[in-house]
């Protein structure tokens, strides 16, 4: 099987006021290799441009397996 990257996006959840069981900020286009600082540093930037917090990231990427 031949297995190729297509594409990744991440989901972060940010607490705060009026959205406390959380709000989802979606970014699409994520580079495969995105590692775990670089998401935690996308979350402390969405913290300083909002009031709310930064409370986990969901990382989906997505393959074609080719047969060879």
């Amino acid at each position: 099987m031949n297995r190729t990257f297509k594409t990744a996006k991440v989901q972060l959840l940010m607490v705060g006021e009026g959205h406390d069981t959380g709000i989802n900020r979606s970014f699409s286009h994520v580079d495969e290799n995105a590692t775990d600082d670089q998401i935690q540093k996308l979350g402390a930037l969405l913290e300083t441009l909002t009031s709310d917090k930064f409370e986990n990231a969901t990382v989906t990427s997505s393959y074609r397996v080719d047969k060879k």
